[in-house]
């Protein structure tokens, strides 16, 4: 079932990968000047309602990206080819649970719009790329958790950049009691049994994008992912009244801004 909505619930196939700001590690300038560059942009993005929904939405993203931001001390941030090791912030939104909206959840208490800052590292090289990110919740959960991943990434032309690999996501107690535990209260309520999930890994997966570059400072970008919950995470009642298999896509675009200081 297709929702219209304003935001998908879908962790890190909508959010995510528009907030990283990518290649932040610090360096000297050398011949650039002060100033900042970066891409803004957004789109349309596919995703469950809830993790482990088997009803999805469709809803704007932003997209963000610092490429580069140099001072005038000569200190920069980014700017590089972005080849080898390179730690980054990692940021993630994940829309409310409410049971008023699926009726399957009656009598689980809703759960508020999350939002969860953490870091990332990632070592690149021309047509491979790994990385690894922990997040922590500030609202919605107080749990941790994580992604790691590879992609292989090639560059069939000059324009078009595409990449593909797997992924595998983990997760403490606190987060997987907050979307997937059912207290003793919550299963009188709503007729499920009652569930304490524990920590570990929640979901595995393939994700793949493409980037075609329009023009210097216009690119076209389009990612696609599959997830199947595992742990936990896949025996939770609350998964039950959804499904294991969750799906994602997203399409938007791109421009480029530099501003010199």
């Amino acid at each position: 079932m297709f929702t219209p909505c304003r935001r998908a619930g879908q962790p890190a196939t909508t959010l995510l990968a528009a907030f990283l700001l990518a290649g932040v590690a610090p360096s000297m300038a050398g011949d650039m000047p002060p100033g900042i560059e970066f891409e803004l942009g957004g789109g349309g993005a596919v995703a469950p309602r809830y993790e482990s929904s088997s009803e999805y939405l469709v809803s704007p993203f932003p997209t963000f990206r610092l490429k580069r931001l140099t001072f005038s001390n000569g200190f920069q941030i980014g700017g590089g080819d972005g080849m080898g090791l390179s730690p980054y912030p990692s940021f993630n939104f994940r829309g409310a649970r409410k049971a008023a909206d699926t009726p399957a959840l009656a009598g689980l208490a809703d759960v508020d719009a999350a939002v969860e800052l953490g870091l990332g590292l990632s070592y690149a090289t021309p047509g491979f790329r790994v990385f690894g990110e922990v997040r922590r919740g500030v609202t919605g959960h107080d749990g941790m958790v994580g992604e790691i991943g590879a992609d292989l990434v090639a560059r069939p032309g000059d324009r078009l950049t595409l990449a593909a690999g797997p992924r595998a996501s983990f997760a403490d107690a606190e987060y997987m009691d907050t979307y997937f535990g059912v207290t003793a209260a919550e299963a009188i309520a709503s007729g499920m049994p009652q569930f304490d999930a524990r920590s570990g890994f929640k979901s595995y997966g393939l994700a793949a994008s493409a980037r075609f570059d329009l023009s210097e400072n216009w690119a076209l970008e389009g990612s696609a992912r599959y997830d199947r919950l595992t742990g936990d995470a896949a025996n939770s009642p609350v998964t039950g009244a959804g499904s294991r298999n969750q799906f994602g896509f997203r399409l938007g675009l791109t421009r480029s801004f530099r501003i010199d200081f």
